[in-house]
């Protein structure tokens, strides 16, 4: 049994129409290939392991037929296929046939995954609505969250804001329900400006259960004191709470917490190696909310973000002064940000190691509680010691406030004024005027909910409450007919507000968009001020979240023993602000996107300058910010020597020269590899006795199909060994075996290290200016970018090739495009 010749046509036919990078005959080979070694036992007559490849046809597009073409390439791969008794391909035809039918395969998918360059009506992301309610309503939302009970946005290619990958539920349309009624509570919680007051706390300091008869015996809780960092495995004094004040804060508003307190044993004799801390910095004291509600006080809660920061003085107490947000029902928890590693194990090992630095009487016994006792009260552990606290407020500068002004501009409600107030707050919501009989349909909610027995203003509530349950508000319309392409323009002012915000279109932005006039130069000149806002941060965080997928950072979280550092220093978020530090440059600069391959700096602050070995280029005063640093040791400098990525394509405790290779083949040059077949494995069981990574490797690329793509791979990969899994330079594995980090890209060009890798990927920018742009398309599009987009694509590269790609230039093409006024 024979492929048809109609089936043989299709085949050949199709593979000319998606363009396959290989040449015409190789599809016919692998289709000659096939009929040699595999038909005469899988076809309608034998279908061995009921597979008939006789009828196979290359242009359909279903699910099957991606199955069986991958099972094929898998079988092929394993080299399981055909039989050993059958009749054996040759090396070089087995691969040509994998290479051709894996072209095929990635055609059908993109071809199966299209959307016919056109995106998709989308809702809001979780990131996005709560930017959109945080605007909508003025509202801080550091401590309040409707969407924690929202499932997780699906992510194609690492983009979080694909419109047909995110689904809705009859469980997310629930959530919006409960989110919309928490939100316009929430909002209008406080008609009257409430009442200041002022709390004082210079006693009763009361810690958590373990520590609590100690300070009892030590200080009589006459202090607050913190040891422990808030990543600290098993806290131990690392959440210092007001017990006095568990029942948090009457109302939502700023306070001012004032804090008399000191830094004690900054000069301690125990060993850093010991204690697991960086004694040369000065303690830092943080504001972080707890909610008693929640859970315990004294730990870790699912709602705490850093709210003010001060670095505290060694010697005598002295006055810190901060102002922070906080939610009814919050009490601020004070926190030693970068204390110790871990206290609760540590107290015995200090009072045996370091007996002789203790009075004689408090020397010697056994036990946890003995030494934690004897430790606190006479020994020198480092600590942040709070003798006073201060609060104050709500304060506010203006009544009404902010959130109640963006509902009651006046900060009334009458009866009266419903139907205007109701149509104000939609307008802003759905981000466009409202339809003919929208205003009615809402209104009718309003009058029904009267004749329940809703008092008015409660009626009103519910009436925004459907507001933010309507599909205008929580989905992204193209508002245009559909037999037109071009979008409205409220629907084209949304797109680029969320594509350069990550929310709702400002005033600005909704007063063009009302005049009709958001043509090419307004949108220019739009473009051109939200870049200039520090709203823009949000793209570049949600960008660079999904090109180098640094969302992932922390799902694989460093050996706390081995890099205790990591933890200490809080360095996750340092580490995402560097990248994000570095894109901001780029547009403010209007710098070339090859920046990110061969620049010799980078920003950093004090904690990754230490990290990074280059601690004396940031001085210790203002140890926090984020300043420009040049490196004089190329490895560093530019995307590659920065630890976001170097930690996110690590799994925490080693590195894989075959993941950051992947890593470098997806984000940098934008040419991914097929995935690996399933059966298999990532090192093959016949490599025993290899002696290092590279080893295990050589072997493993003995398989013809393994090596073809592991050759691409591993070279970039083993360019990046050079760091370690939070991308500290090393020399030597842990076994201490030397790391060699030279290699060959398939071009035959040899580097010998990541420096001199990255001059070779400068002179290939043309293909990392592409990936970097499709990515930046997609992400501002809401969709994949598909073969119809090159054109457009192609262009724009074009017109900025010569100047290397300014980035900000970039941004401002992509927005004046085709494509981003289309649907």
């Amino acid at each position: 049994m024979r492929f048809s010749t109609m089936a043989r046509a299709l085949c050949v036919g199709f593979a000319m129409l998606v363009g396959f990078a290989q040449p015409r005959g190789l599809a016919e080979d692998a289709i000659a290939f096939l009929e040699t070694y595999c038909v005469d036992c899988h076809n309608a007559d034998d279908a061995n392991g009921e597979r008939q490849f006789d009828a196979l046809d290359l242009s359909s597009t279903d699910h099957d037929t991606q199955i069986i073409l991958q099972e094929i390439i898998d079988q092929l791969t394993l080299g399981d296929m055909p039989p050993e008794d059958a009749e054996q391909p040759t090396r070089e035809d087995r691969q040509a046939a994998i290479d051709s039918l894996t072209a095929s395969l990635q055609q059908l998918r993109q071809q199966s995954s299209s959307t016919g360059g056109q995106t998709v009506l989308r809702r809001l992301t979780r990131r996005e609505y709560l930017a959109t309610v945080s605007d909508l309503f003025q509202m801080d939302m550091s401590m309040f969250d409707p969407s924690d009970r929202f499932p997780r946005d699906n992510t194609v290619e690492q983009l979080d804001n694909v419109g047909d990958a995110l689904v809705t539920s009859g469980y997310l349309l629930e959530q919006y329900l409960d989110a919309a009624d928490a939100i316009v509570e929430k909002a209008l919680a406080n008609r009257t400006q409430p009442e200041q007051r002022t709390w004082h706390f210079d006693d009763h300091f009361r810690q958590q259960p373990e520590l609590d008869g100690a300070h009892r015996a030590a200080f009589q809780f006459r202090y607050l004191c913190l040891y422990d960092s808030p990543l600290a495995d098993r806290p131990e004094g690392a959440y210092g709470p007001l017990e006095a004040f568990a029942e948090g804060v009457p109302s939502d508003g700023v306070y001012e917490v004032r804090v008399l307190a000191q830094a004690l044993h900054r000069d301690t004799p125990y060993s850093e190696a010991d204690l697991k801390i960086d004694l040369s910095e000065k303690y830092r004291l943080g504001i972080r909310p707890g909610n008693a509600k929640a859970g315990s006080l004294h730990t870790m809660q699912p709602i705490q973000p850093l709210l003010a920061e001060r670095t505290i003085e060694d010697g005598e107490p002295q006055w810190y002064t901060m102002e922070v947000p906080l939610d009814r029902g919050f009490t601020p928890r004070f926190t030693f940000e970068n204390g110790l590693r871990e206290v609760r194990p540590l107290h015995t090992r200090l009072h045996r190691k370091y007996a002789d630095t203790l009075p004689e009487h408090a020397r010697g016994g056994q036990g946890i509680v003995r030494a934690r006792n004897v430790m606190l009260r006479y020994g020198q552990v480092p600590q942040i010691r709070i003798h006073e606290v201060e609060i104050r407020g709500p304060i506010f500068r203006q009544w009404p406030s902010a959130t109640l002004a963006s509902v009651l501009p006046g900060g009334r409600f009458e009866p009266g004024d419903a139907r205007e107030l109701t149509e104000a707050f939609a307008r802003r919501a759905y981000r466009r005027p409202l339809k003919p009989g929208e205003l009615d349909r809402l209104m009718s909610v309003y009058q029904t909910r009267l004749q329940h027995g809703r008092d008015p203003f409660g009626a009103f509530k519910d009436t925004l409450k459907t507001v933010l349950c309507s599909p205008a508000f929580l989905y992204l319309h193209p508002d245009c007919a559909p037999e037109t392409d071009p979008i409205s323009q409220h629907a084209l002012a949304a797109r680029l507000s969320y594509f350069l915000t990550g929310s709702m279109p400002d005033a600005s932005l909704r007063e063009m968009a009302d005049a009709q006039g958001l043509d090419r130069e307004a949108l220019l000149e739009q473009t051109r001020r939200l870049l200039a806002d520090r709203k823009s941060d949000a793209m570049i965080a949600g960008f660079t979240d999904a090109w180098l997928n640094l969302r992932a950072l922390g799902e694989m979280p460093p050996d706390r023993d081995q890099f205790w550092r990591y933890y200490a220093s809080n360095l996750q978020p340092d580490m995402k602000r560097e990248t994000r530090t570095f894109l901001r440059h780029l547009i403010d600069e209007n710098a070339s996107v090859v920046r990110w391959l061969d620049a010799d700096y980078s920003f950093i602050n004090r904690d990754l300058a230490k990290l990074y070995g280059v601690v004396d280029q940031v001085p210790a005063e203002g140890a926090d910010a984020f300043r420009k640093v040049v490196f004089s040791d190329r490895r560093r400098g530019g995307l590659l020597g920065q630890a976001s990525v170097l930690t996110v394509s690590a799994n925490g405790i080693e590195t894989s020269p075959v993941v950051r290779g992947v890593w470098m083949l997806e984000n940098v040059l934008g040419t991914p590899p097929p995935p690996p077949p399933d059966d298999v494995p990532a090192i093959d069981p016949d490599v025993r006795g290899a002696t290092s990574v590279r080893d295990l490797l050589v072997k493993h690329r003995t398989s013809a199909a393994c090596n073809e793509c592991h050759r691409k791979i591993d070279p970039l990969g083993f360019a990046l060994e050079c760091f370690d899994p939070i991308g500290e330079l090393r020399t030597r594995y842990e076994n201490k075996a030397a790391i060699d980090t030279s290699g060959k890209l398939p071009s035959g060009q040899a580097f010998d290290g990541v420096a001199e890798l990255k001059t070779l990927l400068v002179q290939r920018r043309a293909f990392f200016a592409r990936a970097f742009t499709e990515k930046l398309f997609a992400y501002a599009l809401g969709r994949r970018i598909e073969l119809s987009d090159r054109a457009t694509i192609d262009a724009i590269l074009q017109q900025l090739a010569e100047n290397e790609y300014p980035t900000r230039e970039l941004i401002e093409h992509i927005v004046t495009s085709d494509l981003f006024s289309r649907r």
